[in-house]
């Protein structure tokens, strides 16, 4: 699967993508960086797709913990994906 603890399934075109990305990168600071596998759909569809089946992602930025495959419930509160990628 991936052998990091974090998966972000992203799009081209997409705001909330854009929004994250910024937010994982400014305000937290890159300090997530390593443990957040980035997969774009554009560039990676074939593993996108299957990713996206196996965590019946329908909607992105979807940011998912690999080990139990819950997703952050608010990829765009700042607070609600630090405490997620924290917890």
């Amino acid at each position: 699967m991936s052998d990091r603890p974090f998966l972000l399934l992203t799009q081209g075109a997409c705001p909330g993508c854009e929004r994250l990305k910024k937010m994982l990168a400014g305000p937290l600071r890159g300090q997530f960086d390593s443990h957040i596998e980035v997969i774009h759909r554009q560039s990676a569809q074939e593993r996108f797709d299957a990713l996206s089946a196996h965590f019946g992602v329908r909607s992105v930025p979807a940011l998912i913990r690999v080990s139990d495959g819950t997703r952050a419930h608010d990829p765009g509160s700042l607070g609600a994906v630090r405490a997620f990628l924290q917890g």
